[in-house]
């Protein structure tokens, strides 16, 4: 088997745990009314708690070249429901502020800096992650000095593709020279994560912390068609040797 030369790791449900999402919802809902209201702008109470309840559910926005993020567009479609047009700024500031609503509701895990720390400079390390607001995972990166541990960052809003597409690879494997069967990539999601990975070429690694800190025993050897499910982020260390 190809001996493993990089790393690749999924950001929101991996390097960054959840907590309660249900009360990040619903900040993430408060943080939009506030921001309507703060800019002084009428609305309906109940059409803005259902466009919220559907704003997902929404077919994503055609690319355009307006300057805004996916989720900037998404927002300026929403809040156009509510019969309302904001001002570019304004745009701007409510996709912000909702966003960090929604992000105070997960932590960054306690062992990835350590785990990453120890993985650099032995291996290619690499971020691959879905975010409709790619600026806010920029900052956030910078934010949690996160980023020097990183060869590449690639994010589904700057490039045009969401894993399970397993384009959103090829920038990762470019920029650090990598063939696919080189590289692991570490994700939570077994229709984005592992289904993208594995249609890209790289060996899937599945996080379930559900499993509890122990996890299962590291065993040495992969097959072609396998999937390895770890418990933490620390047995990466232990997959690469």
């Amino acid at each position: 088997m190809t001996e493993i030369r990089g790393v690749f790791f999924d950001l929101y449900g991996t390097l960054l745990c959840y907590g309660d999402m249900e009360a990040a919802g619903e900040s993430w809902y408060h943080a939009i009314r506030r921001e309507l209201i703060d800019s002084g702008h009428a609305f309906d109470e109940e059409t803005l708690l259902r466009l919220c309840e559907e704003f997902l559910l929404q077919p994503e926005p055609p690319v355009q070249d307006d300057g805004l993020t996916v989720y900037e567009r998404r927002m300026r479609g929403f809040v156009g429901e509510l019969g309302l047009a904001l001002a570019l700024e304004e745009l701007r500031q409510i996709s912000e502020a909702s966003v960090a609503a929604w992000h105070a509701h997960t932590q960054l895990d306690p062992e990835a800096k350590s785990v990453l720390g120890e993985l650099q400079g032995r291996y290619k390390l690499a971020l691959i992650s879905n975010f409709d607001h790619p600026t806010h995972v920029h900052r956030l990166l910078d934010e949690l000095a996160l980023r020097p541990f990183f060869d590449a960052v690639v994010v589904s809003g700057d490039v045009g593709v969401k894993k399970p597409d397993p384009a959103i690879f090829v920038p990762a494997l470019e920029q650090t020279g990598l063939a696919t069967d080189e590289a692991l990539f570490v994700g939570d999601s077994p229709e984005d994560d592992v289904a993208g990975a594995r249609a890209a070429g790289l060996r899937p690694v599945l996080i379930r912390r559900s499993l509890g800190a122990a996890g299962s025993p590291v065993e040495s050897e992969w097959t072609e068609d396998r999937v390895r499910v770890i418990a933490g982020l620390r047995e990466v260390v232990g997959l690469v040797g």
